[in-house]
């Protein structure tokens, strides 16, 4: 049996971690050199990621480690394979420097009193890409991973992506722009080394270097990207006596580098036959203003990378995901004439209102179509660090687009691997599909399956609203002590997504919510006539400034976004946005002990559609519980993996409530079921998901077929 690298003796929870951290800690109180590297660490990774979280000195140490850990793996392969790598450190290429230069590194270790182990060429040949990314993950934290957007990759997928591009022979050559740990490098450079098996281990080596390219901001991972790539070529190793690696420490989108990337000896800006990869899943808010700046005056307008109308245009201004624009921006910067790209993005692209940018297939003046989806909505790829679901796109550049597009649907047989595709293949199982536009007219349109039930999408009639949004939870939420301080004119019922089941409430918040309307200048009206609420917002003015979202950056201090003459209609259909919870309730007033009979206020986490009479929304609110209606839904959202925005209920069937055959009839059934939920809300929320209300069953039951036979007759 291959020896293997034992991963729990260099993580943090090791002692090797404990002792090289706790000298590390030591010699930045003392040591400018040290003190100096974490500066420009800060520095270089807040310039392209925006704010990192938490205690700076604990991630620098952890990537101060890592980089040790790696460097030391680096330095076995030399001595296994008798090979020097010529371009070790990330600066080499790209002006970059490492986290810290290798001296000092070293230094630190030798004053801890620890070494790496030197492992055998049998050792290293069982060490892959997986084993890497599984050690990274148990040294960087969590919370560090998701603010630098780094999502890696499943073997399993990364070998599907790459198993999806066209079959082009021993030239075609690769570029991961985001290449993270280095899998798809690998699984390229495997696809390479297959096409060569007749070359010389001296000439494979050769021609992959000069056609398989990384790129990475993050220092510490294109050190493991190197250490990844080293692997993979393994044996052709002993034939060469020295090797350049083409993994670069610099921004693929050309927007802060140092300076001109180099590669033996030579300026360097390649053009490939195929992009691959999982781009950084990244919020345009987390981007520093200047590198916003440059992406709008440089590449939104040019190519097309907007996504919304109007003031929501601005790129940066809300949060729109970065990944889908990252790879039209590398698309436009690299790829070839009829190149190929396979990526892993977010399935949602297929009908949320960001993935217009993608469903437009267009990068400036070139065509796109996709030729491949596989669809991982049903599963969880990346285990629990990522929320959103995961598609394998793979497009060709410079074709008209076509539909509908061949799609296959995995979904469990057994338990799921993704370490391999040979593993993918065989626990889980695979549905074959298309999909097409539900507008033909309209390719960015929601994408939908051709086989799918379509019955209540369409159009819908109704102004969809989103829910308050102040972003400062410790000031507005109140609890019932505090109300003592303020007047009660301005607090009001507050839904959190919690609070909301299918025809009902199960209970509320309390909400300050200082003015009537986004942008309302009440400040003097509210100094006179509320003048204890206005000195508690006073007492928290410069908390309330620090708020990131410029969506508040108008009206008064305590401004708020998400209110207006909607939020106080007489009634509200709501729903929780985040996640799949198809749960639509009718709200109007509650009668507070402390607030008496008052207008209930949708929360952040929420949408609603507000409506003038209790008739209309009651019979919305049957329509939108129905089971054909439910059906559709989870039809548009991938199976019921996305999240209810605003985009996807939009594509439902929702005409005006005049227009709606048995509205009074649907209306009177909601209200049925609107008076049986509170009987059931006097336990916790756990067990009353559990429970099956044998009164709702007749009501649901009659929804349904009076919505079906609306639909039918349409």
């Amino acid at each position: 049996m291959t020896p293997a690298l034992d991963v729990g003796a260099l993580d943090r929870t090791s002692d090797r971690y404990e002792r090289f951290t706790r000298q590390a800690r030591e010699q930045l109180e003392t040591g400018d050199q040290l003190r100096a590297a974490r500066d420009r660490w800060r520095r270089y990774l807040t310039d392209s990621h925006g704010d990192l979280p938490g205690d700076g000195d604990e991630h620098f140490l952890d990537s101060l480690y890592v980089e040790y850990v790696v460097a030391g793996l680096v330095d076995s392969v030399e001595q296994a394979y008798d090979v020097t790598v010529t371009n070790r450190d990330p600066r080499t290429n790209s002006g970059r420097k490492p986290v810290a230069p290798r001296a000092c590194r070293q230094q630190i270790a030798n004053d801890a009193g620890i070494a790496l182990p030197t492992l055998s060429a049998e050792t290293l040949q069982g060490l892959d890409v997986g084993v890497l990314r599984t050690l990274y993950e148990r040294i960087i934290t969590r919370e560090m991973r998701l603010a630098l957007g780094e999502y890696y990759t499943p073997r399993g997928l990364a070998e599907l992506a790459v198993e999806s591009l066209p079959a082009d022979g021993t030239e075609a050559s690769y570029l991961d722009p985001g290449c993270g740990s280095g899998v798809f490098l690998s699984v390229c450079l495997e696809r390479k080394c297959r096409a060569l098996d007749d070359r010389s281990p001296a000439n494979i080596v050769e021609h992959t270097t000069e056609s398989v390219f990384g790129f990475d901001t993050n220092p510490v991972a294109v050190l493991t990207s190197k250490l990844s790539y080293l692997l993979a070529l393994g044996d052709c190793l002993q034939a060469v006596d020295q090797i350049a690696l083409p993994v670069f420490c610099t921004d693929a989108l050309g927007l802060s580098r140092a300076a001109p990337l180099s590669y033996q000896d030579k300026s360097f800006q390649p053009t490939v036959d195929n992009l691959v990869g999982n781009p950084p899943w990244l919020t345009w808010d987390r981007l520093d203003e200047d590198l916003k700046h440059s992406l709008r005056e440089r590449d939104v307008e040019r190519l097309g990378l907007l996504p919304h109308d109007g003031a929501s245009s601005r790129l940066g201004h809300s949060n729109d995901d970065l990944s889908v624009p990252f790879v039209w921006i590398c698309l436009d910067r690299y790829l070839d004439t009829d190149g190929a790209v396979s990526v892993v993005l977010k399935r949602d692209l297929l009908t949320g209102p960001a993935g217009a940018v993608f469903r437009r297939l267009s990068v400036g003046d070139r065509s796109l179509a996709v030729e491949q989806i596989h669809d991982f909505a049903a599963l969880a790829p990346f285990g629990g660090q990522v929320g959103a679901d995961a598609a394998v796109y793979t497009l060709r550049a410079d074709t008209d687009s076509s539909f509908p597009v061949e799609t296959t649907i995995w979904t469990e047989d057994g338990q799921p691997a993704f370490g391999r595709l040979s593993a993918m293949t065989d626990t889980l199982a695979r549905t074959a599909t298309s999909l097409a536009p539900l507008d033909p007219e309209d390719q960015a349109a929601a994408w939908v399956r051709t086989d799918g039930d379509h019955g209540a999408i369409g159009g819908c009639a109704h102004e969809i609203r989103h829910g308050v949004k102040d972003d400062a939870e410790a000031v507005f939420g109140l609890d019932r002590a505090q109300l003592d301080r303020l007047e009660s004119d301005r607090v009001f019922p507050y839904l959190k997504s919690r609070h909301i089941v299918k025809y009902g409430l199960f209970g509320h918040g309390l909400r300050l919510v200082p003015v009537e309307k986004a942008d309302d200048d009440n400040e003097a009206h509210l100094r006179e006539h509320a003048p204890a609420t206005y000195e508690y917002l006073d007492d928290h003015r410069e908390q309330l400034a620090d708020r990131a979202s410029s969506w508040l950056d108008g009206g008064p201090f305590y401004n708020i976004f998400g209110v207006g003459e909607y939020t106080w209609a007489p009634y509200k259909v709501v729903w929780c946005r985040l996640g799949f919870k198809p749960h639509f309730a009718v709200v109007s007033t509650v009668s507070d002990p402390a607030l008496g009979e008052q207008v209930v206020v949708p929360g952040d986490h929420c949408m609603f559609i507000s409506l003038d009479n209790e008739r209309d929304a009651h019979a919305l609110c049957a329509l939108l519980n129905s089971a054909v209606y439910q059906r559709s839904l989870r039809e548009i959202s991938g199976d019921g993996k996305a999240s209810l925005s605003k985009a996807v209920v939009s594509e439902l069937e929702l005409p005006p409530i005049d227009e709606v055959p048995d509205a009074d009839r649907l209306a009177a059934l909601s209200k049925q079921a609107h008076e049986v939920v509170p009987n059931y809300t006097d336990r916790s929320k756990r067990a009353y998901n559990k429970l099956s209300i044998e009164e709702l069953g007749p009501i649901q039951a009659e929804i349904d077929r009076l919505a079906e036979a609306m639909v039918a007759q349409r």
